[in-house]
């Protein structure tokens, strides 16, 4: 009987061991893209799909060239802190168009002769 409590233990390892291994990649691979600050030409800043008050962001170099920022986060219960480590994005030529200027530069097709 001790014969096939090795492999049995061995094969249990490693199937646990696999299981682990995938569930962490998926985590982490999720959770990356949130962490970019989108900042406009006019100022503007925008964190997940959210406009956020420019007193509120620290902007400073990451030491590789680029840019991170912290964001102040308010908790009811607790209170303030920072959000550090979120890559800054700047948006360069990016136009607000409403739809009605949209329209006015659309070529009208129905006049044609």
């Amino acid at each position: 009987m001790k014969k096939y409590y090795t492999p049995v233990f061995i094969l249990t390892i490693i199937l646990t061991n696999m299981a682990c291994t995938s569930t962490i990649s998926n985590v982490v691979e999720s959770a990356e893209p949130d962490n970019i600050l989108l900042v406009y030409e006019d100022g503007r800043m925008e964190f997940n799909s959210r406009f956020v008050n420019e007193d509120e962001v620290v902007i400073y170099n990451d030491g590789r060239g680029g840019e991170r920022a912290a964001i102040k986060v308010r908790v009811p219960i607790h209170s303030d802190f920072y959000r550090d480590s979120i890559v800054v994005v700047r948006v360069a030529d990016q136009f607000d168009e409403t739809v009605v200027d949209g329209q006015h530069n659309a070529v009208n097709t129905d006049i044609i002769n």
